[in-house]
């Protein structure tokens, strides 16, 4: 592994486990609960920055271990 793909997995881990402390809100987003508009928006644009990171990610990836560039 080499170091620019060590640097992403660290960077990737670091988001994620950002996340920890804003899983109460998230548990009650996904049970349909919706309350503070401005708060649980700002949850959902994170979230979604979070897993775009992670698609493009995952994207770069499969590109290199199938022999391509991304």
């Amino acid at each position: 592994m080499d170091s620019e793909n060590a640097r992403e997995i660290a960077e990737r881990d670091q988001l994620w486990a950002s996340l920890r402390p804003l899983r109460p809100e998230i548990g009650r987003l996904a049970a349909g609960e919706f309350e503070d508009a401005d708060r649980q928006q700002q949850i959902v644009m994170l979230l979604a920055r979070i897993v775009a990171a992670e698609m493009d990610f995952r994207a770069r990836h499969t590109d290199i271990e199938a022999g391509q560039e991304p």
